[in-house]
């Protein structure tokens, strides 16, 4: 059940993404310039992303806490995945740009000094950086059923791999591998191109009304199957409405019952399932009656 500390957690997590992948951005692009990095400064670009999408939390918890009304009868849960959609699509252009000027420099750049070891110190920093907010987001997003907060979340653990490809490829250019500089970039745009890909996808589906039958329906038929004046379950049908879950399913009750007892039966299945799973906010509840032999 979310408790007022998570809820605490996941209200002010934008914003602390906000400022840590902000201070990321500058100290990462200074350190490349001055160090001669390419790859810290990719690096640097990657943590831009993730602002963008702490940016995208903030708007979207604004918005998505909206109460439904007359023109948006379903309320604004949706927000979360068509925000997430827009900043992935976003970043893989921008990534896709970034891979074209890596490839133009290995080939066609002459071999520069090794980048300076203030990269490779900005790469551990990072590294410990990402990986704590990485575990804060995670926490938060699970509790509140947030797809964008995980996937903000997913993004800052792209990045934390990303800081140890950056590590490598300055700490080898000092042996004299003076190319893996440019390639690591090219390995962190990939990085980034499959992480944004993956929420891409997850916000198309959800937009579609993608069933979370995979994640909900063991515990319904089992919350459900508990109940002595339900004859059977069936047509379970899910989908994801920002932080929340909408259900509808039918069930199978005595066909002797009245309207009344119906109905009954039917709100306390409704009742139930909302009482012992917390994600779910409707449940609508298909009466069907099951002939006796």
């Amino acid at each position: 059940m979310q408790n007022t500390k998570c809820m605490q957690c996941a209200n002010r997590i934008g914003w602390v993404s906000f400022w840590v992948n902000l201070s990321l951005v500058v100290l990462k692009i200074t350190v490349g310039v001055i160090g001669g990095s390419k790859a810290c400064i990719a690096d640097g670009l990657h943590s831009a992303s993730n602002v963008v999408v702490a940016v995208a939390i903030i708007m979207s918890q604004k918005i998505s806490s909206r109460r439904n009304n007359s023109e948006y009868h379903y309320g604004y849960g949706k927000i979360e995945f068509l925000l997430t959609g827009f900043i992935s699509f976003f970043i893989i252009s921008g990534a896709l740009a970034l891979l074209f000027l890596s490839i133009k420099h290995l080939v066609s750049e002459p071999v520069v000094s090794p980048p300076h070891l203030s990269a490779a110190l900005m790469a551990l920093i990072s590294i410990g950086a990402t990986e704590m907010l990485f575990r804060y987001m995670r926490c938060a997003g699970v509790q509140v059923n947030s797809q964008i907060i995980l996937a903000g979340a997913w993004a800052n653990r792209a990045n934390c791999f990303s800081s140890v490809a950056v590590l490598v490829g300055v700490i080898s250019a000092k042996f004299g591998y003076h190319y893996l500089d440019p390639v690591t970039a090219i390995l962190v745009v990939g990085i980034i191109i499959k992480a944004c890909y993956k929420m891409l996808i997850d916000s198309v589906r959800a937009l579609m009304d993608y069933s979370v039958n995979d994640r909900y329906k063991e515990e319904i038929d089992g919350i459900v199957s508990e109940m002595p004046d339900i004859q059977g379950v069936k047509n379970i049908k899910t989908r994801q409405i920002g932080q929340r879950v909408w259900v509808e399913l039918d069930i199978l009750v005595n066909s002797r019952y009245s309207i009344l007892e119906a109905q009954q039966v039917g709100e306390d299945v409704q009742a139930r399932l909302m009482e012992r799973i917390a994600d779910f906010e409707r449940v609508l509840v298909n009466l069907c009656p099951l002939e006796n032999e």
